[in-house]
C-alpha cells in the first residue's frame, strides 16, 4: 500500500500506526488489523523493515528513540498533523512504548493510545517493581536477590540456589551492552567475575534458574481496558526457542489454562495495567507451580497465534480505543505458531548433530496454523525474509566451509 492510498482510507476509518515493523512482532499486528480492513501505517527506523512490504500497510522511516527520543516524538507530532483523523498507535517493542507512554499527554491530540501512561508503565519498566507487585498479588516467583552495589554481592550470592541468572532492572541498557537479556551464573565465583562488567548498569537481580526445558515456558497474553478489565485473554506455551534457555520462540502452541490466566490477570490488576501484554511463567517441575519470568507491556513475538485461535488482541485494543464494544471469545486449543525460516535450519542442524530425532521434529510440526512471517495472503514480507536467511546461510558457508 502506498502513502496516498493510506491517507485516503484513513479519512474514512480510524487508522492504526504500528511502530517497529521489522519482523514478526510488528508484522503480526499489521496482519491482525489489516484483515479487518483497518488502514495501517507502519513505522520503523530501517527502510528495509519487513512490514513495509505488507499488502496491508504503507510505511515510513522514523527516528530511533534510543538515540533521539526528542526527534522521535517530534516525528509523531508532525505525522499526527497530517493524519485526517486520530490514529490508534501500537508500539511493538520496549524502546518505542516507553517514550510514547512518557509523552502520551502531548500525543493524545492526534493518537488514541490504548495502554498505560508512564506512572503505571514505570512499574513495568522496572523489573524490581514487577516482582514486588507479584509478591503482593500472591504470584509465585523464582528466589530472587537484588544487587544495588558491591556491598550486596555476598548476601545475594548466599540467598539464591545455583545455577542462577543475572538480570537487569533496566533491561534496555543491559540488552544494548550484552545483546541478550540475562547472564548465566553457575556459582558465586562467576558472579564475582562478571561484576566489573555490570556494576554501572543500576540495580540487578540474581535469580535461581528454574529447572526444566523451554517447553515449560507458558504465556498469558491479554488486552485489559483502562479499568484493568480483560477484553481478550489467551494462554499458550513455547515448544522450542532460540537460543535455548533464554531466547525467542521458534514453535509455540495454543493451550488454555484458567489457573494460569487468573495468576497473570491478578498481577496485571495489581499493577493497574491497561493494554496488550505478555506475562511469561515457567512451570517448576519440582512442584508444578508456575513462577513468574517477566511481564512485557506490549505484543510479543508469537502473539499472532492468539488471533489465529480467535483471540485478536490487536483488534481488541483498536476497538476499545475507538469506543466500540469488543469481547474476545474463548480460544481454540491446539493450533501452533512457527517461524519456519528460523526453526527449519536450526532443527536440521540439531538432527544432523543427533541432538533431536528427526521423527520428533516432524511430529512437532503437526497442527501448525500460522507462521510468524510466511503468509500466502501477504506473501512479499515472507519471500523477502527467505531471501535474507538464504543469503546468511550462504555467507556462513563461504566463511566456514567445513562447518556441518
Amino acid at each position: 500500500m502506498n502513502l496516498r492510498r493510506f491517507f485516503r482510507l484513513a479519512a474514512a476509518r480510524p487508522p492504526a500506526v504500528v511502530v517497529d515493523v521489522a519482523y514478526a512482532n510488528g508484522l503480526g499486528v499489521i496482519r491482525d488489523l489489516g484483515r479487518h480492513g483497518i488502514p495501517i501505517l507502519g513505522l520503523d527506523t530501517e527502510d528495509d523493515a519487513l512490514g513495509f512490504s505488507s499488502r496491508y500497510a504503507a510505511g515510513m522511516v522514523c527516528p530511533d528513540p534510543r538515540h533521539d527520543e526528542t526527534g522521535f516524538i517530534a516525528f509523531l507530532e508532525e505525522l499526527g498533523e497530517r493524519l485526517p483523523r486520530p490514529a490508534v498507535v501500537f508500539p511493538t517493542h520496549d524502546e518505542f512504548i516507553w517514550p510514547i507512554s512518557r509523552h502520551a499527554d502531548d500525543l493524545e491530540r492526534w493518537y488514541r493510545i490504548p495502554f498505560s501512561r508512564w506512572p503505571v508503565m514505570q512499574r513495568l519498566y522496572n523489573k524490581r517493581a514487577q516482582l514486588e507487585a507479584a509478591w503482593r498479588a500472591g504470584v509465585d516467583t523464582p528466589r530472587t536477590a537484588f544487587i544495588d552495589g558491591a556491598d550486596d554481592l555476598d548476601t545475594a550470592a548466599a540467598t539464591v540456589t545455583y545455577p542462577a541468572v543475572l538480570k537487569p532492572v533496566d533491561s534496555l541498557a543491559f540488552k544494548d551492552r550484552f545483546q541478550k537479556h540475562l547472564i548465566d551464573i553457575e556459582d558465586p565465583a562467576r558472579l564475582t567475575d562478571v561484576w566489573p562488567d555490570v556494576r554501572d548498569l543500576g540495580t540487578l537481580m540474581l535469580q535461581e534458574r528454574i529447572p526444566g526445558g523451554d517447553d515449560e515456558l507458558f504465556t498469558v497474553g491479554s488486552y485489559l481496558d483502562a479499568e484493568s478489565r480483560p477484553l481478550a485473554v489467551f494462554t499458550g506455551h513455547k515448544i522450542r526457542q532460540h537460543p535455548a534457555g533464554a531466547g525467542t520462540a521458534r514453535l509455540a502452541v495454543s493451550e488454555w489454562d484458567a489457573d494460569l490466566a487468573e495468576a497473570g490477570l491478578r498481577l496485571l490488576r495489581e499493577l493497574s495495567y491497561h493494554g496488550v501484554s505478555q506475562v511469561e511463567f515457567k512451570r517448576d517441575p519440582r512442584d508444578g507451580r508456575y513462577r513468574l519470568m517477566e511481564v512485557n507491556a506490549r505484543h510479543w513475538m508469537w502473539h499472532s497465534l492468539a488471533a489465529a485461535c480467535g483471540v485478536n488482541l490487536s483488534l481488541a485494543a483498536y476497538m476499545d480505543a475507538i469506543g466500540q464494544p469488543f469481547l474476545a471469545p474463548r480460544q481454540i486449543d491446539g493450533p501452533k505458531w512457527l517461524i519456519a525460516t528460523r526453526d527449519t535450519p536450526l532443527s536440521i542442524r540439531e538432527v544432523l548433530r543427533r541432538e533431536r530425532p528427526v521423527s520428533e521434529w516432524l511430529d512437532s510440526l503437526r497442527g501448525v496454523k500460522v507462521d510468524g512471517v510466511l503468509s500466502l495472503e501477504d506473501p512479499v514480507p515472507g519471500l523477502r525474509n527467505v531471501g535474507r536467511v538464504a543469503r546468511r546461510i550462504v555467507a556462513r558457508r563461504v566463511s566456514t566451509p567445513t562447518e556441518i
